[in-house]
């Protein structure tokens, strides 16, 4: 079967040549045309039954993809999940390494985060200013683990007898540190 684009050139230098006297000519020109014209329409369906194929490969492509994301989102929780079940019985048993020959896999202490409890009463030092004012948990944090660890170093000087009572900062009732989740470390 012939090609769509040489059937149109066809149609197209048939046509030129239908500007003829001769009645003969000019009927054979329109019968050649109108058989061209013919294979011209079969060559068209065939087309469109072509691009409605490949319209339905588009739908199940779709409806794949959407199969796979599904897919991708179960394996991903399954990672969280199972992750997880092991930082909690790593966590539980007290275990912070396990060294095996493939992995060596580690509980890893989960950073301390600041908690604000009230906003309003955190000084302003410890804010930073963008659109609106929030609390600096940087430099609450640096502010909280301080005031620990001054606080800490007094109580140890006041078991071993010292009279220093009066050094100790008063824990601030705006803000404290939390210690986040732990997490598991595979290398």
């Amino acid at each position: 079967m012939t090609q769509l684009y040489a059937l149109t050139g066809q149609m197209a230098e048939l046509a030129a040549m239908c500007d003829t006297d001769d009645e003969g000519l000019k009927q054979a020109i329109q019968d050649t045309m109108a058989g061209i014209q013919g294979e011209f329409e079969v060559k068209a369906d065939n087309i469109v039954m072509l691009r409605r194929n490949i319209e339905g490969d588009i739908s199940a492509i779709d409806a794949e993809i959407d199969r796979l994301n599904e897919l991708k989102r179960i394996k991903a929780n399954s990672v969280t999940a199972i992750t997880d079940y092991l930082r909690r019985n790593m966590d539980a048993a007290n275990i912070k390494t396990i060294k095996r020959p493939l992995f060596t896999i580690s509980l890893v202490t989960g950073k301390e985060k600041v908690i604000v409890d009230n906003e309003q009463a955190v000084p302003d030092e410890l804010t930073s200013v963008v659109t609106k004012i929030a609390p600096d948990k940087n430099a609450i944090a640096a502010k909280l683990k301080a005031v620990r660890e001054h606080n800490e170093a007094v109580r140890k000087r006041m078991a071993a007898g010292e009279d220093c009572e009066d050094e100790l900062i008063p824990e601030p009732a705006w803000a404290h540190l939390e210690r986040g989740e732990s997490s598991i470390r595979i290398k």
